[in-house]
């Protein structure tokens, strides 16, 4: 036996340095990866000054106006024209969360650009998805790559590198989800959880659904009753009175508490056209399934007439790309069972989410991806992520591999798009 010994402690001393080299590498290529995706989202989100609406909003809400003072970007477009006056369908809070950086840079006489603020919270969204896979369970390196997943290997790299308004909404509403995710998993208090959701609400209504999934979970509790309805009408009321300012909000701007400016907002034909038929309807879910699930990257064509392909020879379908597309690693949501009660809490506020999203009149056209997906991605990332660590333990090489190699697909298809064919 002591003859054997030093063998032994030689094959484990092996294993440990093979261990140590393949983390040092795992590490050294995440590094670098968010590194460069990082300095690339910080370059583009500077250098894009179109369709600022949102912070031209927040000029006009410091002046006590709910209506845009001067054509934003010079033009109507995309605005809802009321009595002579021109506002912004979208949620107000990216506007609000504009405010106090508006006003700091007036008094130097600067236009601060929603393209400013967003890498910001691109690297927060990072760090709560990266705190969210440690208190699931994963080691430091796995939770990195997961939280680079899904801010590059899925469909959220286009919002997160061009800030345009409907991009800047949809990069606050996903932080705001994994902060309630975050919440829900960690010491969910109800106050809180009640506030964010307030906020996801004030910002696009469809992702509030999620609120399904934190009351379900308090509900299956052990606590007594007295004690879920109390944490209910803690989620409950931020919420009521952040939609009780919204229905005035819109009052004050259509005369109408129900009308958001959707059904008179200037669109382009083909959105106008799909509206027509109805704002939300069925007759616009083969649309959207088609977007989310099928679509495929455009082909790059020398000319209208022959098939030659040139440079960059495939780049981002602005109509949508499939989910398949942009973010394979939802695949392995295939490879699981998804049988215990918070999975099917969670598929179905997915599923609940979904399904206005996808009976709406528009596909989301100028986009990466099927970008209205993002309402419930970040649930069915979560269901992901906690199903397979508890089924399958830490991060295969391969699932990393998935994650990088969809990330610099994502990065080729959106350039080829959003940067050589449609500059900023």
């Amino acid at each position: 036996m002591s003859i054997n010994q030093p063998e032994n402690l030689s094959v484990a001393s092996g294993v440990r340095n093979k261990d140590g080299i393949r983390a040092w590498v795992g590490w050294a290529v995440l590094v670098l990866a968010l590194v460069g995706f990082g300095g690339i989202t910080v370059f583009l989100n500077v250098q894009v000054q179109s369709e600022q609406q949102f912070a031209f909003l927040a000029r006009s809400f410091l002046h006590r106006d709910l209506a845009f003072q001067e054509a934003p970007g010079g033009t109507w477009d995309d605005t809802s024209p009321h009595a002579g006056r021109y506002y912004w369908p979208l949620g107000p809070l990216p506007a609000v969360v504009l405010m106090p950086f508006a006003f700091l840079a007036s008094g130097f006489g600067i236009f601060f650009r929603q393209g400013y603020l967003q890498p910001l919270l691109v690297f927060a969204l990072l760090a709560i998805v990266y705190r969210i896979a440690r208190v699931t369970g994963y080691k430091a390196e796995d939770s990195a790559y997961l939280a680079f997943g899904f801010t590059f290997a899925t469909a959220f790299l286009g919002v997160a590198m061009w800030p345009w308004s409907w991009y800047f909404s949809q990069v606050i509403t996903c932080l705001l989800v994994f902060a309630t995710i975050a919440e829900t998993i960690g010491k969910r208090r109800p106050w809180i959880l009640g506030v964010l959701f307030a906020l996801v609400l004030a910002t696009r209504v469809t992702a509030a659904i999620g609120v399904l999934w934190c009351t379900g979970e308090i509900l299956r509790t052990s606590d007594p009753g007295h004690k879920k309805l109390g944490s209910l009408v803690a989620i409950g009321v931020p919420v009521l009175v952040v939609l009780a300012l919204l229905l005035g909000y819109n009052y004050a701007r259509f005369d109408n508490s129900l009308d958001q400016g959707y059904a008179v907002q200037i669109m382009p034909d083909h959105a106008a056209a799909g509206r027509a038929l109805g704002i939300l309807s069925p007759v616009h879910l083969p649309g959207n399934l088609y977007a989310f699930l099928l679509a495929v990257p455009n082909a790059v064509r020398r000319d209208s007439v022959s098939t030659v392909l040139v440079f960059p020879f495939v780049a981002a379908n602005p109509w949508g790309m499939s989910v398949w597309i942009t973010s394979p690693v939802f695949l392995y949501l295939f490879r699981l069972p998804h049988s215990d009660d918070t999975s099917l809490l969670l598929l179905l506020s997915s599923l609940f989410i979904a399904l206005p999203v996808l009976m709406f009149c528009g596909v989301g056209f100028r986009q990466f991806g099927y970008r209205y997906s993002l309402d419930f991605l970040p649930f069915l990332y979560y269901l992901l992520l906690r199903n397979y660590h508890q089924q399958q333990g830490d991060l295969t090489v391969g699932f990393k591999a998935v994650i990088l190699l969809s990330a610099m697909w994502n990065l080729y298809l959106f350039a080829g798009h959003f940067v050589w064919r449609v500059g900023w």
